[in-house]
């Protein structure tokens, strides 16, 4: 072998391991991404279930808690009650975001957001108070955003309406 081919060799050898490290690097970053944002997502909801602890009365957002027939109707309350909704809202913006805009989903990612969907609907089913205030606020979020919790909200809402007139056929009189 001459110099030559030596060194096309080697310089051959250098770009396979180098290709090699860059697809190795590329997928360690890709995983460490996804497990940093689980683990930021997570926080954030054991941040809420602390809300919850220090102030049960936060449990009144949802509309059959049993805290929400017994708690003062203050302005205080009100405003403490809407804030929380809108911790939540936020932190479903980010769930998005993250889900729609920061990653290319995998098998895994998809099943993470079908959990989220399902979360983000029981919130939304359970407490219409904060249908009613994303409605008024839906322009301040960015448009994918609003057009997914506005769907949601609408099926939440078609739901309720099935429900409504089943049971009043099931109990109709005439």
């Amino acid at each position: 072998m001459d110099a030559n081919t030596v060194t096309l060799l080697i310089s051959l050898l250098s770009l396979t391991i180098s290709g090699g490290v860059a697809v190795i690097t590329y997928r360690y970053n890709n995983i460490t991404i996804r497990n940093e944002a689980r683990v930021e997502h997570n926080k954030l909801m054991l941040e809420i279930d602390k809300m919850y602890i220090e102030d049960p009365d936060l449990w009144s957002i949802y509309d059959d808690h049993p805290i929400s027939q017994h708690i003062e109707k203050t302005p205080l309350k009100k405003g403490k009650k809407e804030a929380f909704i809108y911790y939540y809202i936020n932190f479903f913006d980010i769930i998005f975001d993250f889900y729609h805009k920061k990653i290319y989903k995998n098998k895994n990612d998809k099943e993470d957001w079908e959990s989220w969907v399902a979360f983000i609907k029981h919130f939304f089913k359970g407490c219409s108070l904060a249908r009613g205030m994303f409605k008024d606020s839906a322009a301040w979020y960015d448009k994918e955003f609003a057009a997914f919790v506005l769907s949601v909200i609408n099926e939440v809402e078609e739901e309720e309406k099935t429900i409504a007139v089943d049971w009043s056929n099931k109990h109709d009189p005439a």
